[in-house]
């Protein structure tokens, strides 16, 4: 079963909107989950320490985005839980904790346009094998040296847990649509579509790394 730990990662200064979307999710702590907060520093104890074959390619990552990826997969690999951006909101506690206590081994999030797997949001029991083959690729390719060939998302990202998942599919998670968790798709969200805090969560897409990011009109 999925413990009942939140796995986020913190940068240094988090905007207005990502302080007020790790907020949200503090009202788990009251219904039995705990919040573990990871920064860089954190993270590379953590993998110098448990995954040492992973810490060269953390370190020489291109983006925040790419060290984020790699730490994240090993952190819920480790201890098992739900890895969520801090640009994502909870709108919806019970539903959340009705999905949680629904999907024992877990789930992940899908994009049917694309079969594309959300690298911002997903869960696992510990020692899951999914993630450990997410990381074992990813360190593949940086020690090819090929990583410079490819962009982020298919290096570390979603279309990297896509790949990684025709290796041993099936998996013992859930696969979820998009918009049965997200408020918005991924094309709907870059519209600047209005925030009506509907669905469990919304994710907010503040991502740095992607050039063409708009901010959204209204935030919660």
């Amino acid at each position: 079963m999925v413990p009942q730990l939140i796995h986020q990662i913190v940068g240094r200064k988090p905007s207005k909107l990502a302080q007020i979307c790790l907020r949200s999710w503090k009202i788990l702590e009251s219904k039995g989950f705990e919040i573990i907060y990871w920064d860089d520093e954190m993270l590379e104890k953590f993998i110098g320490e448990y995954y040492p074959f992973s810490l060269q390619a953390f370190l020489s990552a291109r983006n925040h985005a790419e060290a984020a990826d790699i730490g994240r997969y090993l952190v819920v690999h480790y201890y098992g839980g739900y890895y969520v951006d801090w640009d994502i909101s909870l709108n919806d506690v019970e539903a959340f904790i009705s999905l949680a206590h629904h999907e024992k081994q877990g789930y992940l999030v899908e994009d049917p346009s694309n079969q594309t797997l959300a690298s911002e949001h997903f869960s696992a029991c510990k020692a899951n094998v999914y993630l450990s083959t997410i990381a074992n690729d990813i360190v593949d390719i940086f020690n090819r040296g090929e990583r410079d060939k490819i962009s982020t998302p298919d290096y570390s990202g979603p279309f990297r847990m896509r790949e990684s998942l025709k290796k041993i599919a099936p998996v013992e998670q859930t696969k979820i649509p998009v918009k049965d968790i997200f408020e918005y798709d991924y094309s709907e969200i870059r519209k600047q579509p209005e925030y009506r805090k509907s669905g469990i969560m919304t994710h907010f897409w503040e991502h740095s790394w992607i050039p063409s990011r708009r901010q959204l009109n209204r935030i919660p």
